[in-house]
């Protein structure tokens, strides 16, 4: 179980020390030029957030694709999807899904700091709606997507994304109010 709640931090912390000593020498980049970004993540994810949900069997692998566009240096959005199962502690069979969402971003630094000289790093927050389609259930679902990424730019249009996301909905897997969070690290591209 150790394994499984530590794996990503192990593999992370060193990914990013190694990629904050590295962007110094990276120059800035230009939002006129490099607009357009494609990502893909992947990591971890599990059913609910209460305390009895942090057992081994309710990690799943989680999955994620998106594409989107800077309007300008602190904001955009992007369309993307997420997928494939969750485990849920009331059984033992995984519930396969799909979810596509789209959402705005915000470039917390440049929001707050337009003038700053290091664009290199950023804090990126995202929100907006999703369609959930949940196999195990045969139905559609409305959902929301929110969650926040540490951005570290490794060359001109390459960056590396540590994220923190959740997909909340209603009657997801239990009949009410339900959240499936996650942690992934991935790498984004920028044309």
């Amino acid at each position: 179980m150790f394994f499984l709640k530590y794996i990503l931090l192990f593999i992370v912390l060193p990914l990013f020390s190694v990629a904050s000593s590295q962007v110094q020498s990276v120059s800035k980049m230009s939002v006129s030029k490099q607009s357009w970004f494609i990502s893909v993540h992947c990591g971890y994810q599990m059913s609910g957030i209460k305390s009895e949900d942090f057992v081994s069997s309710n990690y799943t692998p989680l999955f994620s694709f998106s594409s989107g566009k800077w309007l300008s240096p602190w904001i955009g959005f992007q369309f993307g999807y997420k997928g494939f199962f969750f485990n849920y502690i009331g059984d033992d069979i995984k519930h396969h899904y799909k979810f596509f969402y789209g959402e705005a971003v915000i470039n917390v630094n440049d929001a707050l700091m337009p003038s700053r000289k290091n664009r290199n790093y950023a804090l990126l927050l995202h929100a907006g709606p999703g369609y959930f389609y949940n196999y195990f259930y045969d139905r559609p679902n409305i959902c929301a997507n929110i969650g926040m990424q540490a951005a570290y730019r490794l060359a001109e249009q390459i960056q590396i994304n540590l994220g923190i996301a959740a997909i909340i909905g209603w009657d997801i897997y239990q009949g009410d109010e339900d959240i499936l969070p996650g942690i992934t690290v991935g790498f984004g591209y920028y044309f």
